[in-house]
């Protein structure tokens, strides 16, 4: 008899707790979010400060700075397609392969995860990609990663807007 009510008293225990916890959770996740807002618009205006810091560093070739935000690991895949490392990215900008006409980019929203930020936008940029020129919209999303107290510039995405005109795009045309 003893073993069948302790059983019971385990199962109660249970269900008293997975009912704390089903009721409790989302209004502890919403507590979170709320206490830590003011820490992702930090975060968020750090990031943005770098995303600058890089943009005008493609925009002038400077691969020293480049060199400074982008990971040792960087996985770049760019709007044709083409998986690229750090070092593949340093050359383009060395040898010249790859120019910023014209740069516009924005539109950014922002995914904060303790020490991992994703940022997704838009690139209405004109770039000269090996003798190329695109001219086409861009969304991109980039992820920086906290490294020994650092954001790092870990991954990078483009794909083309299909139907792409930039005065079609409402960030593009203003």
């Amino acid at each position: 008899m003893s073993q069948g009510r302790n059983r019971c008293v385990r199962l109660l225990r249970c269900l008293v707790v997975v009912t704390v916890l089903t009721t409790t959770w989302p209004g502890l996740l919403r507590a979170e979010e709320r206490q830590g807002a003011g820490q992702v618009s930090a975060i968020e205006k750090e990031i943005l400060s770098i995303e600058n810091l890089k943009n005008d560093a493609m925009q002038k070739g400077d691969t020293k700075v480049l060199e400074q935000i982008y990971s040792d690991r960087l996985i770049f895949v760019n709007a044709r397609g083409l998986l690229l490392t750090k070092q593949d990215r340093m050359k383009e900008f060395d040898s010249g392969n790859v120019k910023y006409v014209s740069f516009r980019q924005g539109d950014y929203q922002f995914h904060i995860y303790e020490n991992t930020a994703i940022v997704t936008g838009i690139a209405c940029s004109v770039v000269d990609y090996h003798g190329r020129i695109n001219r086409i919209p861009r969304r991109f999303t980039s992820t920086y990663v906290k490294l020994d107290g650092h954001w790092r510039f870990v991954a990078h995405q483009a794909t083309l807007i299909s139907g792409g005109k930039s005065e079609n795009l409402q960030y593009c045309s203003n």
